[in-house]
């Protein structure tokens, strides 16, 4: 064989090679993209999961934010009776202390031990 046709013959080998190693490089490249594309969708749907939690776990703050509102006014009202039983508790207290001092003052045999 002469010079020029074993220089085709490589030429035509070196382009073959390129062209299988273009080739494999796409291949690959394509099933990067379909696994990450495919991880991807696994995300997705734990994530739809994780809403539908997440949408469970607002409803029970509201629910628990909402009996907490509730149990607060009636820590207010409960306050508001406690303060008014304490007042009348006092007036009642000091009428009593009124009235054992009149009787004090009243009684002679208290007026003599003073």
């Amino acid at each position: 064989m002469d010079d020029s046709l074993w220089l085709w013959v490589l030429l035509l080998i070196v382009v073959v090679a390129v062209a299988a190693i273009v080739v494999w490089a796409l291949i690959a490249r394509r099933k990067r993209l379909e696994a990450a594309r495919a991880e991807a969708q696994v995300i997705r749907q734990r994530a739809q999961g994780g809403s539908a939690v997440a949408a469970s776990a607002e409803e029970r703050a509201r629910d628990l934010q909402q009996q907490a509102r509730e149990a607060q006014q009636q820590a207010d009202q409960l306050h508001e009776q406690a303060e008014d039983a304490t007042r009348v508790a006092r007036e009642e207290r000091d009428h009593v202390t009124g009235e054992l001092l009149e009787a004090d003052a009243v009684d002679p045999d208290v007026k003599k031990r003073r």
